[in-house]
């Protein structure tokens, strides 16, 4: 079931056409590989690899139908990037349980230039409000990431509820990052009794379009 909601300005949705995936891989390398340098460049300017031939994306647009953020989701049982890649930052000992009800995000990304935009809600939020989305269409309880010490505190103060699957260890690349787990049933509880505006706003997902969306090729 594909994704697709308005916020304001901005459109939430899968990312399934070619033109759409492949301006997510854009977006990607100027994130990871211009800006981070956590991957070597691409001579076509995209970043792509295996796990891109078996995940779902979700990509936020803003006013002028620019692709600003976008994630990537895989569903079990397909391969995970915990299992492999970041697999020496889970725990010794420790196994991923990949249940059907199991899924892991990566590739999260902004473009630079929307990070510091005040807008309520964040693009972030609305990434975050799409992954939930997402993991209710999907059957998704238990969503997986590896995440850096900053996005874990982002993460926690927008209201969702993350835990640390083990402790942050120091990258190769000075960047300290842990496994973090975030389970969608004990977000609604806790949720609902503390936050409950942010959990109705999560909830819903607003479906008014103008017509004029229609003919720039997004649907």
């Amino acid at each position: 079931m594909e994704l697709l909601f308005q916020e304001d300005i901005h459109i939430v949705k899968t990312l399934s056409a070619h033109e759409e995936v492949e301006a997510a891989f854009r977006l990607r390398h100027d994130v990871y590989c211009d800006e981070l340098k956590w991957v070597s460049p691409s001579p076509d300017g995209m970043e792509k690899d295996r796990y891109d031939s078996f995940s779902e994306y979700i990509g936020v647009y803003d006013g002028l139908r620019e692709l600003i953020g976008q994630i990537r989701l895989t569903a079990s049982p397909n391969p995970f990037m915990i299992e492999k890649e970041f697999a020496c930052l889970m725990p010794k000992g420790r196994k991923i349980e990949k249940g059907h009800d199991v899924s892991e995000v990566t590739r999260l990304c902004v473009k630079k230039e929307t990070r510091s935009s005040r807008l309520n809600p964040t693009i972030p939020q609305l990434l975050y409000k799409g992954m939930y989305q997402w993991s209710l269409n999907n059957g998704t309880r238990y969503l997986m990431m590896v995440v850096d010490h900053i996005c874990y505190r982002h993460l926690r103060s927008s209201g969702l509820v993350v835990e640390a699957v083990g402790d942050f260890i120091v990258m190769p690349d000075g960047v300290k990052a842990a496994v973090c787990m975030i389970d969608w049933r004990k977000f609604e509880d806790v949720s609902m009794e503390k936050t409950p505006e942010f959990f109705g706003w999560m909830s819903k997902t607003p479906v008014h379009y103008p017509s004029q969306l229609l003919s720039h090729g997004l649907y």
